[in-house]
């Protein structure tokens, strides 16, 4: 009996010896598996990887990618980031600063930074309206008070700079544009309200102008001062479009009789088709333009543009949808100093600079903003432009 009982002792200390032996091991693969993935994953931190953005400011093999998500960021990372993105922003690679951008702040989505060049790239590649608003959102986030006060100071500078080259171009229609967006952002900034229903009065839409200014009381004096230039306007062109045509030609005779020209041109006009070009001069460039009267305001090619400087020498106003004889388009709304034609000389005209590949033959539109200036016609026969100056003077638009 007491052999049977130390028999079966020692197999259970056999089988203990055996258990705890394989617990161990098992223990000793678990431990080195992990102290190989900890030193795989500070290979990672510290290796050259496919992708990820180098402290000297180049790339891996991979040009282009994003900074990879196991590497933590650094001001030197960030600060060559931004240098980077900043150097295709000035060289107008958008499509390529867009798409690398977006994998930055997919990682760093606070970083003010790339988030500032990322509001400069929205306002040189979409409506001005639209940029505006983003830095209204802009302003509204958590952003330090040094750069809100920069992104609020932007949006004033925009704003004003457009406005102001869009009234006195009398661009009512692009007026409105930039303002109604705003007004819906931003519904008690009282220059949004004015400036829209001024828009909305010069355009004569009356029942609009009063939605708008409904925003303030009725008695306020601008308001009213709008009012007054709305109802004024309708009533002349009620006086000015009588029922009888004949009456009309009258009418048009005499006010030009009792009133005259200062100066009657005649501009040699070269024929293409069905359409007329014309010789003008933009800063210090010839530029062959086309004809446009279908155009509210006059257009650049993008090989003009280029000519004349770019945006170093053309202050860029912003993004806009406009209208030409062809169609609508959205394109960059630029400010020419000086635009010579004719003999005369205007200072400060809004062009819009087309698409490259667009008018591959021509320089540019000459549309409404400088025609409307005067009372013309075109003389088929003798492949004339008949300019017609009225006494009062030439404005800059």
């Amino acid at each position: 009996m007491n052999r049977v009982l130390v028999y079966f002792l020692l197999g259970l200390l056999v089988a203990s010896i055996g258990i705890n032996g394989y617990l161990w091991l098992r223990l000793e693969k678990v431990n080195q598996n992990a102290i190989n993935h900890e030193s795989a994953y500070q290979q990672r931190l510290t290796g050259d990887s496919s992708g990820v953005l180098q402290p000297n400011g180049g790339h891996s093999a991979t040009q282009g990618a994003r900074y990879n998500g196991d590497v933590p960021y650094s001001d030197q990372n960030i600060a060559n980031a931004v240098r980077d993105l900043r150097k295709m922003l000035e060289a107008g690679h958008y499509d390529k600063l867009a798409e690398q951008l977006n994998s930055y702040l997919k990682d760093a989505p606070n970083n003010e930074a790339l988030l500032l060049i990322e509001a400069e790239l929205i306002k040189l590649t979409q409506p001005l309206s639209t940029a505006l608003i983003h830095y209204y959102d802009l302003a509204d986030s958590s952003l330090s008070t040094s750069a809100r006060n920069n992104v609020n100071a932007e949006i004033s500078t925009l704003y004003q700079q457009a406005q102001r080259q869009l009234r006195q171009a009398q661009q009512w229609e692009l007026v409105a544009q930039l303002n109604e967006a705003l007004y819906q952002r931003v519904p008690d900034e009282h220059a949004y309200i004015l400036n829209l229903a001024e828009a909305y009065a010069h355009q004569q839409k009356l029942t609009l102008m009063e939605d708008v200014l409904a925003a303030l009381p009725f008695n306020h004096s601008k308001a009213q001062a709008i009012r007054g230039v709305a109802y004024q306007e309708e009533a002349s062109s009620i006086v000015d479009n009588p029922a009888n045509p004949s009456s009309l030609r009258e009418n048009s005779e005499s006010a030009i009789t009792a009133e005259g020209y200062v100066r009657e041109v005649y501009v040699p006009l070269r024929r293409y088709g069905d359409q007329y070009r014309v010789d003008a001069i933009t800063l210090d460039e010839d530029a062959d333009m086309i004809l446009d009267t279908g155009a509210t305001i006059s257009a650049i090619s993008y090989s003009l543009f280029r000519r004349m400087g770019g945006y170093s020498t053309l202050p860029f106003v912003g993004n806009f949808q406009v209208y030409t004889a062809s169609g609508s388009i959205e394109a960059a709304l630029v400010k020419i100093p000086l635009f010579k034609f004719a003999g005369y000389e205007i200072s400060n005209i809004s062009a819009i600079v087309l698409p490259e590949d667009a008018l591959p033959e021509s320089d540019g539109l000459l549309g409404m903003n400088i025609l409307g200036k005067f009372d013309f016609s075109i003389l088929p026969q003798e492949n004339q432009l008949l300019l017609q100056e009225r006494k009062k003077p030439l404005n800059a638009d």
